[in-house]
């Protein structure tokens, strides 16, 4: 019997008890962070609202239903991503999902379609699905799957029932991984990492994000000394994801803020990335730290966004912006912008 991660259930119990009243909206939209299984959610509720037999919460996984669901021949669900080599999800692909939700439904239940992510529809696709979230043909339900809902117009978000996993259940979490991966003792750092994003955490197990991250703290070192070029720093970054490179920044600088902000420094952990992290916090105003975070956040927005920027300017930027604080200068220029 399949069931959601262990800390969806409070999320999955909120909706299948909606389900089983006949209660349940129209439309939802899953919001959390990405790696935190929200695809995962959407398949596994689309699999016990098509099932025949639903038996103690779940699918049965035995009828006719679910096997074709397995075998991924189910005739009324729909799944709908971006094309091959795009970010985008085109007006001509929910044109599509909103003429099979017209149809009738094969097995009698109801039809069901999952757009992921929802942020990917660009402004055309928006506007062709409002519509269908206005005036929803029976029996019908669409699942959007979001990790970034504030790029989803209001008029979207506004006709579906939020479904927020935006903070797991961190005990949980750090079970679920720890039988996981490599290394148990690792596992609070790959959480932290990854956003508390177990899926994302696992991932990272697989790679060298933890030397990566002690790596990228050396760099923010070397970039305070006297002819430092941030060019090169940047080029060098440059050779990883962009967006990638970004989310460790956010990680080193809200992990360095906290540190300020608590004196943690204190701890008994004592590695020497910590260390490291400990002697460079209390180097720094808890408020330089923070407009770091919140520059290299601005600039993670930017890469992950429909606005084509250059990367390596937008991560030269978060080095300048580094140096300047540690040289006793503001990178906002004589006139107060950045």
């Amino acid at each position: 019997m399949l069931m959601p991660y262990p800390w969806q259930l409070k999320q999955w119990e909120q909706v299948r008890l909606a389900a089983d009243r006949n209660m349940l909206a129209h439309a939802l939209l899953l919001s959390g962070a990405e790696g935190s299984g929200l695809g995962q959610f959407a398949l596994e509720l689309s699999r016990y609202l098509l099932c025949e037999t639903p038996e103690h919460g779940a699918a049965c996984e035995q009828c006719r239903s679910c096997i074709l669901f397995d075998a991924g021949n189910h005739p009324d669900i729909r799944l709908i991503n971006p094309e091959d080599n795009s970010s985008q999800i085109k007006v001509d692909a929910i044109r599509d999902v909103i003429a099979y939700l017209q149809l009738s439904n094969q097995y009698g239940r109801r039809k069901i379609a999952v757009i992921e992510p929802a942020e990917g529809m660009n402004r055309h696709s928006a506007n062709s699905l409002l519509k269908t979230l206005e005036e929803p043909a029976l029996s019908t339900l669409l699942i959007l799957v979001s990790y970034q809902p504030a790029r989803l117009p209001v008029t979207i978000r506004s006709r579906c029932r939020l479904i927020s996993f935006n903070r797991t259940d961190p005990q949980s979490a750090s079970e679920w991984l720890r039988k996981r991966i490599n290394n148990p003792a690792h596992t609070n750092d790959l959480l932290e990492l990854a956003g508390h994003a177990p899926l994302r955490a696992l991932d990272l197990d697989e790679t060298d994000a933890l030397q990566n991250r002690e790596e990228m703290l050396e760099d923010l070192q070397e970039a305070v000394l006297p002819h430092a070029d941030p060019v090169r720093i940047a080029e060098k970054w440059q050779k990883n994801d962009a967006t990638e490179v970004m989310n460790r920044l956010l990680f080193l600088f809200s992990r360095m803020a906290a540190l300020r902000a608590t004196e943690a420094g204190k701890s008994t952990r004592q590695s020497n990335f910590d260390v490291n992290l400990n002697r460079i916090a209390s180097e720094l105003h808890l408020s330089q730290l923070i407009d770091c975070y919140d520059l290299s956040l601005k600039n993670y927005h930017f890469l992950t966004g429909e606005t084509n920027l250059n990367k390596q300017s937008l991560l030269e930027e978060v080095i300048v912006h580094w140096q300047s604080i540690h040289r006793g200068k503001s990178a906002d220029g004589a006139d107060g912008r950045r």
